[in-house]
């Protein structure tokens, strides 16, 4: 059975770390650890956790642990330590547990490096998207599949005067309401913005109460 445990440890996603609170020395660790950080087993149990978890939130973590206070962590994000002196970003979680009436906390980690890479890449794309917006001289809304506004320019905000309490509160119907309520044929305007969302497309002269008159698209 002791075997199919540690099989079991072993072909876990997450790297697995048992930790000793009085001395913080890690008792076991599972192979994940080994090969994601590179440490040998035999170098893992000789090591502290604050040899792999050095940030400062954590310094504090395992001094209170140090000193008795243990608490269960969920989803924080860290860096470890590794073998050959490089950072891994990790997304941790700790639980106490006990074992013949002592307690052990059980670390659980995660490399979230590569998913940080495909956020950062995003992040990017929509800043690029969004001074591409700003850059244009037509007012834009972006509005989703489900009917919501993704997204709209400085510009389309101007020329239809929409407050900026309105813009803040983030209320879609309310915005979307407004624009409509600004347009002599109101339900012209609701009609096409609900055919956006359907995919329809449309082009239209809205004359709006103020005596302006748009072209829409």
């Amino acid at each position: 059975m002791k075997n199919l445990q540690q099989l079991m440890l072993d072909y876990s996603p997450n790297m697995m770390l048992l930790v000793q609170p009085s001395d913080l020395r890690i008792v076991v660790a599972n192979r994940v650890v080994e090969q994601t950080l590179g440490y040998s087993e035999e170098q893992l149990c000789s090591m502290s956790i604050t040899d792999i978890e050095s940030s400062l939130q954590d310094v504090f973590y395992w001094e209170d642990v140090r000193n008795g206070q243990y608490l269960d962590i969920d989803a924080q994000q860290g860096e470890y330590h590794c073998a050959d002196a490089s950072l891994l970003t990790v997304t941790k979680s700790v639980r106490v547990i006990h074992h013949e009436g002592a307690p052990l906390l059980l670390v659980q980690a995660r490399d979230i490096g590569h998913e940080r890479q495909v956020e950062d890449a995003l992040e990017q794309t929509l800043s690029q998207l969004r001074a591409t917006l700003e850059s244009t001289g037509n007012g834009i809304l972006v509005i989703d599949w489900h009917g919501k506004i993704a997204s709209m320019n400085r510009l389309f905000s101007k020329m239809w005067n929409i407050p900026e309490d309105l813009l803040l509160s983030r209320n879609d119907v309310a915005i979307l309401e407004f624009l409509a309520g600004h347009v002599e044929d109101a339900d012209l305007c609701r009609t096409r913005l609900q055919e956006v969302v359907d995919r329809n497309e449309a082009e239209d002269l809205f004359r709006l109460k103020d005596g302006r008159v748009f072209e829409c698209r």
